[in-house]
């Protein structure tokens, strides 16, 4: 697995909302925007599911996924493989913060599962000429 540096784990947090990218076993692909994510550790982001259709679909045939966030020049892509939870001590934990966070702005979702993304690799996204580069 790759580390995320601390600048791509703090833009990570500070953006609102990622786009998260998936592919179907015969490689039909599908992006979704995702607010509800947390950091884990330097090798693992969560991504919360409240209306993951095509997304979990795709996630059930084919775990290699991506992770685009950015803001202003500062961009950056994650890849990994995901890991897809709907029950356990771990579920839970994260599901407590976004029941919190969609009651604390009077939305009445709730997380129906949740992605635990390893990440394998991590690329710049910002303009330039190291866009593209990875660097881990």
């Amino acid at each position: 697995m790759a580390k995320m540096s601390p600048e791509v784990q703090d833009l990570f947090k500070k953006v609102s909302d990622v786009v998260f990218t998936t592919a179907s076993a015969s490689g039909q692909p599908n992006s979704c925007v995702v607010g509800m994510k947390a950091v884990i550790n330097d090798q693992t982001v969560y991504l919360s599911d409240q209306f993951f259709n095509k997304t979990l679909a795709n996630i059930k045939e084919n775990q290699k996924v991506a992770v685009l966030f950015w803001e202003g020049h500062d961009a950056f892509q994650l890849h990994g493989t995901v890991r897809y939870v709907t029950e356990g001590a771990e579920f839970e934990e994260q599901a407590a913060w976004v029941r919190a966070a969609f009651q604390k702005i009077g939305l009445p979702f709730q997380p129906k599962g949740g992605c635990f993304i390893d990440v394998e690799s991590v690329y710049s996204s910002a303009p330039g000429p190291n866009a593209g580069a990875q660097l881990s």
